[in-house]
């Protein structure tokens, strides 16, 4: 065995074992990646020749790893390495005109799908345009349930009063496809397993040449994958499957945990090896991890173990708030970077990206670099980047740009020709495109009649910027604009969770009137601006900010999971359905990213969608101690938090139990590059003094909280409202200039 793979005893066995069909059942850090890696170079290395394997993973940059380390193990590029969808499209590309296409068809994404369910939605008046997202869901989840129009109508009827209507479009949707020499990424598995099931010499074909087949992450395989995979494997019997059902996260685009676990029963004879030993996290962060996940039953019985010892590695805090929250995380941030840690290495981790937007601020404020990942940063989402759009061009009639971003959102039948109608009209009239839109007697009559649904939504909106208060009118914008009812109403699951993000987009307002009672809706556009900064980091040493699904198989030295409350993480849907099993999956998943410390938080209340609520602690929390039950807080030795009567509970998770420890102790008295007591006097930062921002420039304390290193400063800046800074982190930002009398002409 080549010198780059050192394995242990029980990735040995499974490398060594090359006839039949095989699972490596490999937790989460295990090595599998080096194993399957290693099994395809054992097999060369014995005779085997490298044309007859194949390997299939689900990424290409994870097809592109495996065959880069092949070749440089052995030297030798012939193995066919690829995605489900990539080695699909070549065998197409072979025969293909056996099912009535030729070979030069075209690959549709998902855009271009959408398009066309769209034009087949405008042509069907039993349609409701509104669901377009829907009727392509459906279309996409017929396909991996391999059922025709007829099938899957039969399916759905008893369920969905359009259910004659969703089969319609997906039957004119299929014959436009067929029509225009199309597939689409559905149809790349599909008709391969036609064209095998037609074709049974074209199967032939690859039983010849496939003897050894390979598959990663198995788990996340779906009903027609595992059909293809079982139908390549038939030839010679040699399957090597590797995955790990505790980390099958992808159940709502299709991925079939069953796969995995009764592998055994439809490959009689199958050997099953398991990989525990976790080469990543510490024991406390295993420990964790095993806690959580041995409440699920629909699972392969195992335990994680590490070699790397430290009992201490694993840390607890409920905030009051969730304001508290994003402020301690970044607290701990800073400190843990002043002891010598790196932005890289710290992943924060939500449920839902509509949590992202408290720690995008807080970040901002305190200088914290970061990127988000599994969405868009919070203002930058388009959903969000529409809303606004509809503001500024409330409050500045004259921006063009916000008047082409939403003429035509929500869908209102606007299209290009008269989108450019309009604009030629107002170039040439030397005019705005509003102003155009109000005297529109030189545009075409089908011109204006599109065109006015849309011109009277934008007077509307103009007259009422100036007449409702901030919260008020963003809430009328989103009602008048269509959006809320055109995500509200739509049954896509993207479209939920983007209608979740303009209710939180109503919250952020919110939050910036009640630190700014004075400040209107053009102040909070301005303080957006702020936010919304993406000055890029040179040397990409940032803070990854992302929901749990966009990191896995991600590590990171540091990992903070926030928002552990009952009905966000697990989420209230999964509650209402009785369905955790996937929910404690993805708890998993997030706690085995970390490799040297993780931090669990909650809240007591979270400020959300207009009011504050109470949730309890996620249930997560408590299994994580080896128990159902909630955790039971550790006695109150501890201060109350930066914030006036907010009160903190802080517990780490040791080797066996939780133990009293204050988490304040470790985080809120940061050294070296954040604020040490030493260097600074926090007496010096009172109300109505004049401070300087190294990024917002001069501000006037007009708040201040807390003691010490636990104070907390409201500082009031020109044209931009109030910010609240953690002044254990902010002072070194900050210069203190005077007394509001001695600096009146500078404020």
């Amino acid at each position: 065995m080549n010198m780059e793979f050192k394995l242990n005893e029980a990735q040995r066995k499974a490398v060594y074992d090359t006839e039949g069909a095989i699972l490596v059942i490999a937790g989460a850090g295990s090595g599998k990646t080096r194993v399957l890696t290693a099994r395809i170079c054992h097999l060369i290395e014995t005779g085997v020749s490298p044309y007859s394997i194949l390997a299939i993973t689900f990424t290409n940059k994870a097809a592109n790893e495996m065959k880069e380390r092949i070749e440089r193990a052995i030297g030798s590029a012939s193995v066919w390495t690829s995605t489900f969808h990539s080695m699909c499209a070549r065998m197409l590309r072979f025969d293909a005109d056996k099912l009535g296409y030729s070979k030069d068809f075209t690959i549709y994404t998902e855009q271009e799908s959408g398009r066309l369910v769209k034009r087949i939605v405008q042509d069907y008046p039993a349609a409701d345009p509104k669901k377009q997202g829907e009727y392509l869901w459906h279309i996409s989840r017929a396909k991996t349930l391999s059922l025709s129009p007829a099938q899957y109508f039969e399916e759905i009827k008893t369920d969905l009063a359009d259910a004659n209507v969703i089969a319609q479009i997906y039957m004119r949707y299929e014959e436009e496809l067929k029509r225009c020499n199309c597939l689409d990424f559905d149809d790349l598995l599909l008709k391969t397993v036609e064209l095998f099931e037609k074709f049974p010499d074209v199967l032939g074909k690859y039983h010849d040449r496939f003897k050894y087949i390979h598959v990663d992450e198995f788990q996340d395989t779906n009903a027609i994958q595992y059909r293809l995979v079982k139908m390549l494997a038939r030839g010679s019997g040699n399957l090597f499957v590797v995955g790990d059902e505790d980390q099958s996260i992808y159940s709502w685009r299709g991925a079939e945990i069953r796969n995995i676990l009764d592998f055994s029963k439809d490959f009689k004879g199958a050997k099953v090896y398991k990989l525990e030993q976790n080469y990543r996290s510490t024991t406390s962060i295993l420990k964790a991890a095993n806690n959580v996940i041995k409440h699920n039953s629909n699972r392969n019985e195992k335990t994680l173990w590490s070699e790397i010892s430290d009992d201490n590695s694993v840390e607890y805090y409920e905030a009051y708030s969730d304001r508290d929250e994003a402020a301690q995380v970044a607290r701990a941030i800073n400190a843990l970077v002043s002891e010598g840690g790196s932005y890289r290495g710290i992943a924060v981790l939500v449920r839902a990206n509509s949590l992202t937007r408290q720690f995008e601020e807080e970040f901002n404020l305190h200088g914290i670099p970061y990127k988000v990942f599994g969405g868009f940063r919070f203002f930058e989402r388009k959903e969000i980047k529409d809303a606004l759009a509809y503001v500024r061009l409330a409050i500045n009639p004259s921006d063009n740009d916000s008047v082409l971003r939403v003429v035509n959102y929500p869908k209102r039948g606007i299209g290009a020709s008269s989108v450019q109608e309009l604009q030629s009209y107002a170039g040439a009239n030397g005019t705005t495109l509003f102003a155009a839109l109000l005297e529109p007697d030189g545009l075409s009559l089908n011109a204006q009649k599109k065109l006015a649904p849309f011109t009277e939504i934008a007077q509307d909106i103009i007259k009422a910027v100036g007449e409702m208060e901030p919260v008020e009118f963003m809430q009328f914008v989103l009602r008048r604009s269509g959006i809320e009812s055109a995500l509200s109403s739509s049954g896509d699951v993207e479209d939920a969770n983007r209608f979740e993000n303009i209710r939180e987009l109503v919250t952020a307002v919110e939050q910036f009137k009640q630190d700014n009672p004075s400040a209107g809706i053009s102040d909070f556009m301005q303080s957006v601006a702020l936010v919304s900064d993406t000055d890029e980091m040179g040397d990409d040493n940032y803070v990854s900010l992302a929901t749990v699904h966009a990191v896995k198989g991600l590590e990171f030295d540091s990992v903070f999971i926030v928002g552990m409350e009952e009905g966000l993480f697990p989420t209230q849907r999964a509650i209402i359905a009785g369905d955790l099993e996937e929910e404690r999956r993805l708890m998993y998943v997030a706690i085995t990213r970390a490799r040297k410390k993780l931090f669990v938080f909650n809240a007591r209340s979270r400020y959300r969608f207009g009011k504050t609520e109470y949730y309890p602690k996620s249930r997560f929390i408590g299994e994580m101690t080896g128990s159902r039950q909630s955790v039971r807080l550790a006695n109150s030795d501890y201060k109350s938090s930066s914030f006036a009567g907010e009160s903190n509970a802080r517990i780490k998770l040791g080797a066996n139990n939780l133990d009293s420890q204050s988490f304040k102790a470790r985080f809120s008295a940061p050294d070296k590059s954040v604020a040490k007591s030493a260097d600074v006097d926090f007496d010096k930062f009172r109300k109505n003094t004049v401070v300087e921002h190294n990024k917002f420039g001069k501000g006037v304390i007009v708040m201040t909280s807390g003691d010490g290193e636990d104070k907390i400063a409201s500082i009031a800046f020109k044209g931009l409202g109030v910010k609240r800074f953690s002044l254990a982190i902010a002072a070194p930002s900050l210069k203190i200039i005077g007394d509001v009398d001695d600096d009146r002409e500078g404020i």
